[in-house]
């Protein structure tokens, strides 16, 4: 069918403000208003969506999922390059008026797979059982965000919940702050594959990543005021450990690093200042963090 023979081409779509929904989303002179009228085109594998600069006061179900090599992508445009030429903030928002939260999710997974967020900014989802990107109770994976904001309003940023598995994902040049947690998953698994790196933490209050998955690394992330920054909240199966390399721990309150086994989490060449059943990697520092302040000096 001629509809058929359109989706076997890997195909782009547009979603700004000033769009309809009504519209094809095929151009940016023809793009949808929402995420939503994106996605119910319907996407398929290997699609790109760009959204334009703007607040979008709405929550994205996943409707389909991606394949090996061929994600659904979707890219809050910036830089404004495939958009509106100006560029801007993208956020995406749990709350219709900036003061009160309308939607207790973001983004819903769905147990889609091979889905990709880029460039985006969330916020607004105040309740440790909801999340800003909610996989739920469907097993999720090759999930893939990068340079994406989160403010949690005290809410979380990514949770698998209950029995649901998150494998391959991951999360990189991101920044997060306000969260009680940023990652929390609730299923001991084996080698996860799950990757967070390259991301900065300011301001969460509780748990920063939270997991039972085996297989699970953090890498040269840096930490800033929180509870725990990594915590293995479960035993792990033999012959499992959850890697920390690299980081820098700041400002926590309670342990930078805990384990409810030792020999659950592995870390080294961190600036880390307190454990808990962890063993000190043999290239780690305890010292206090010592920031560049240069910033503050050199602001006009």
């Amino acid at each position: 069918t001629p509809r058929a023979a359109r989706r076997a081409v890997m195909a782009t779509y547009y979603v700004g403000i000033g769009g309809n929904d009504a519209n094809d989303g095929t151009s940016w002179s023809s793009r949808k208003l929402t995420l939503n009228g994106a996605e119910d085109i319907p996407v398929a594998a290997g699609d790109t969506v760009y959204v334009g600069p703007g607040t979008y006061r709405e929550m994205l179900t996943c409707d389909v999922g991606g394949s090996d090599g061929s994600p659904i992508t979707y890219i809050g445009d910036y830089d404004g390059s495939h958009t509106d030429g100006v560029g801007g903030i993208v956020r995406v928002t749990a709350s219709n008026d900036d003061k009160v939260v309308a939607r207790n999710l973001v983004i819903n997974m769905n147990g889609k797979a091979y889905r990709t967020f880029e460039g985006f900014a969330f916020d607004g989802v105040p309740s440790a059982t909801y999340s800003m990107i909610w996989v739920g109770t469907y097993d999720v994976d090759h999930l893939t965000i990068r340079k994406c904001t989160f403010n949690g309003w005290g809410g979380t940023a990514i949770k698998a919940y209950q029995t649901a598995n998150l494998t391959n994902m991951l999360v990189e040049n991101c920044i997060a702050t306000n969260c009680n947690y940023f990652y929390d998953d609730g299923e001991v698994q084996d080698n996860s594959g799950n990757v967070i790196q390259n991301c900065l933490f300011f301001a969460n209050s509780y748990y920063v990543i939270n997991t039972k998955s085996g297989g699970f690394t953090v890498k040269n992330c840096s930490f800033y005021g929180a509870y725990k920054c990594v915590n293995v909240s479960s035993s792990l199966n033999a012959g499992q450990t959850v890697t920390v390399n690299n980081c820098i721990m700041h400002g926590v309150i309670n342990y930078a690093l805990t384990a409810t086994t030792l020999g659950n989490l592995v870390e080294d060449y961190n600036l880390c200042p307190s454990r808990l059943n962890v063993a000190t990697g043999a290239h780690s520092l305890t010292y206090v963090s010592l920031l560049d302040m240069r910033w503050a000096h050199e602001l006009l």
